[in-house]
């Protein structure tokens, strides 16, 4: 149910963020229409000629082919004053008006390039050419046996940059969205990845995040309204294109198959090779990117088809068979399910990108693209707190396992373990004090077993205090208590024990007959004795029965009394 509402805000979010731009361009329209922005369709009333042919469509149709045809020419009779804007995209355009050269969109000689990009055309006409015939002629510069006809538009310049802008403003939005997730992640990586213990994968991801989100801003087209560099934009939208498609397999890779999948290493290293080939290719003038994207299109789908496969049955298996992704389990699912989103939303764009005289080629894989991003990395610091939670508790069960209950003292298994860790070098400032509860059976036995664990919690209590600076301290049995001491010396011991025993004197309890009493004992490490500090327990142990006989002698506790220690 966590996910769901995750994911419920997030589409609000994006809902909101889509909805407050509508209306924001609905109201600007508005305003600019009464202002003299005006734009419309402009596609009817068109004749077009191709090889001495001459064809009238009610519409113009988003494409002509047939034969082998290398240009077409639109043509109709101007009414007045008017403007008119297109978009062409990797076609040369030249405009006439009754035979007269008024525009020209071209190739640049000192390009190596055979496009000259894409790129917004206004024509301006005034009253005087009214009755005059304008021709758009157009020749495509790649497929000469399939012409994409532009959408065109007529009001006023502004008018149609408006209406534009208004329909690709949100589009924009996302994918500057989606560019400011891939930074964030960069960052958090960066800052504390190995630390939070992220996935390698993250890294990936972040990277296709930027490199997509910048496909997908270029792919608006609304850059051409602010620059002539059109040649240079269309190249670095095929780059981001092709550069996205490493860090996609790697994240998949390191994430879903602990970097062990050959298939998507192969995929990998041959999206590396074709990006530098084509790349070489473009700037030596062989091979425009628009001839060899279609690889990266295979690539993309290829990898798409073996990810869906290797993921949609490990998903589909019972619950608690996921193979070692259990620390990644929301993570898988949700890429799973999105990757498909994905596969299908790209697909449409391919389709539209053959088949369509669309400008904008990321209209519907910008939203699968970002839909995964945003839910994977939601998904995946879901998976990361759970993490922190299931670390936390563990935590907790083992520090609980190495505590005495009653005492909060570490016990005697935390004891057995940090006896033997010190190495030899460390052993040499250690020391060992022993403790024990003089008379605890006898006080079990007299006031009650009520009594004798008030004995112990308050013995502890006062151990801790004497020496926990100088040590850890445990409780190691019933009544016994030790303190691993470091830089001990003998004399602060023995300052350190008068202490607590004038402590313990002073606790005595009214109504009792009976004192709450520790002995205690200490031994220095001493390589010319100990092989290790269990040896200089047992020297300590020595010392602390001594000191035992010498507190009950002083007190005159009777004989039969001070064999129950």
């Amino acid at each position: 149910m966590k996910i769901v509402r995750i994911y419920g805000v997030q589409i609000l979010f994006i809902l909101v963020i889509l909805i407050a731009g509508n209306v924001l361009y609905s109201q600007n329209v508005k305003n600019a229409s009464q202002s003299g922005y005006q734009c419309e369709d402009f596609r009817t009333g068109w004749q077009l000629s191709v090889q001495g042919q001459t064809f009238n469509f009610d519409e113009l149709p988003q494409y002509y082919s047939g034969g082998d045809i290398d240009e077409i020419v639109l043509s109709r009779t101007v009414e007045g004053k008017d403007t008119i804007g297109f978009f062409a995209a990797q076609q040369q355009v030249f405009v006439y008006l009754d035979e007269e050269e008024i525009l020209r969109f071209a190739k640049l000689e000192f390009l190596e390039s055979r496009t000259p990009g894409g790129g917004w055309q206004f024509v301006e006409l005034f009253d005087k050419d009214a009755g005059k015939t304008l021709s758009i002629r157009i020749l495509p510069c790649y497929d000469s046996n399939k012409i994409k006809l532009p959408v065109i538009y007529h009001g006023t310049r502004a008018g149609i940059i408006a209406y534009y802008l208004g329909e690709k403003l949100p589009m924009l939005l996302i994918s500057i969205l989606g560019i400011m997730v891939g930074l964030i992640l960069i960052i958090l990586w960066a800052v504390s990845g190995k630390k939070l213990q992220l996935s390698k994968g993250i890294p990936g991801l972040a990277v296709f995040a930027i490199f997509i989100g910048a496909w997908s801003a270029i792919e608006t087209n609304i850059y051409s309204f602010f620059t002539d560099r059109l040649v240079l934009f269309s190249w670095m939208s095929y780059m981001c294109l092709k550069m996205s498609v490493v860090p996609f397999l790697l994240f998949v890779n390191y994430t879903f198959h602990k970097g062990k999948s050959k298939p998507l290493h192969i995929l990998t290293i041959c999206s590396l090779a074709e990006f530098w080939l084509t790349s070489i290719l473009q700037y030596m003038g062989i091979v425009d990117y628009a001839d060899t994207v279609f690889i990266t299109h295979v690539i993309l789908m290829v990898g798409s088809i073996y990810i869906i496969m290797t993921t949609l049955p490990r998903l589909l298996r019972f619950k608690n068979d996921w193979e070692g992704l259990a620390d990644r389990k929301i993570t898988y699912t949700v890429h799973s399910i999105f990757i498909i989103v994905v596969a299908v939303t790209a697909l449409l764009d391919l389709f539209f990108y053959y088949h369509s005289n669309s400008t904008d080629i990321a209209t519907f894989s910008r939203f699968g693209y970002f839909g995964y991003i945003i839910a994977v990395t939601t998904a995946s610091l879901m998976d990361f707190i759970n993490l922190i939670v299931m670390g936390k508790q563990a935590e907790i069960i083992k520090e609980e396992a190495s505590f005495d209950a009653m005492t909060r003292l570490r016990n005697r298994a935390a004891y057995e373990k940090d006896i033997v860790k010190p190495g030899a070098k460390q052993r040499k400032t250690m020391g060992i004090i022993l403790f024990d509860l003089n008379n605890l059976k006898l006080f079990n036995d007299v006031y009650g077993h009520d009594m004798g664990d008030y004995y112990i919690i308050v013995s502890s209590e006062v151990i801790q205090d004497n020496f926990a600076r100088w040590g850890k301290t445990y409780r190691i049995g019933g009544d016994e208590f030790c303190c691993i001491a470091k830089n001990l010396p003998e004399a602060a011991f023995e300052m350190e024990r008068m202490k607590l025993e004038q402590r313990m004197n002073e606790l005595h309890v009214h109504g009792y007959d009976l004192h709450m009493e520790i002995s205690s004992g200490y031994a220095l490490f001493d390589p010319a004795k100990d092989q290790s500090l269990k040896d200089t327990m047992k020297r300590a142990d020595a010392r602390m029965y001594e000191r035992k006989k010498q507190l009950k002698a002083k007190r005159g506790v009777p004989e039969a009394i001070s064999k129950n220690r």
